[in-house]
């Protein structure tokens, strides 16, 4: 009977956190669809960095043995998610201008190779295909092309939505 109980407060449990989940992704949804194009290619930038990041420091974790594969693994998988969530973003952004549309490409293009640097980290530590120390400078690399497009995407519109 406990069992019993145990297994039904945690199925509630998960399902309100699905439901709460669900209701964060609607959310951040339409306050996207609000965004300025500035103001969508920083908040991806800052996304791919940091989960490009986040993939570096679990590679370094587990070269060194300081973690479990299936650890590595699930952070992997989360960093792949926010990076192909933060395109999503871009991706779905109109452009207003020559300059917006290059910017998209641009911020697109960074998260694509984070997202094949993070693929190529998984990859290795799942099945063996490629070297994870290999990795190691694709993973570098990606987060400086996205450390160097922070300028460039830097939100220029002040908290009041006018330029500033």
């Amino acid at each position: 009977m406990q069992a019993s109980m145990t297994g039904q407060a945690s199925r509630r449990s998960r399902m309100a956190r699905a439901a709460a989940s669900a209701v964060l992704v609607v959310a951040v949804s339409l306050l996207a669809g609000c965004a300025s194009p500035d103001a969508t290619f920083e908040a991806a930038v800052g996304q791919g960095v940091a989960a490009t990041e986040t993939a570096r420091l679990v590679v370094d974790q587990q070269l060194d043995e300081r973690t479990f594969t299936t650890t590595a693994l699930a952070t992997l998988g989360d960093a792949r998610r926010e990076l192909v969530a933060a395109s999503g973003q871009v991706a779905g952004t109109d452009a207003a201008s020559e300059a917006e549309s290059e910017t998209r490409t641009e911020v697109l293009d960074a998260l694509d190779a984070a997202l094949d640097a993070v693929n190529a980290a998984r990859d290795a530590l799942a099945s063996g295909v490629g070297s994870l120390e290999a990795v190691v400078p694709q993973l570098d690399a990606a987060a400086d092309g996205l450390t160097a497009l922070e300028p460039t995407v830097a939100d220029t519109t002040g908290s009041d939505g006018s330029d500033g």
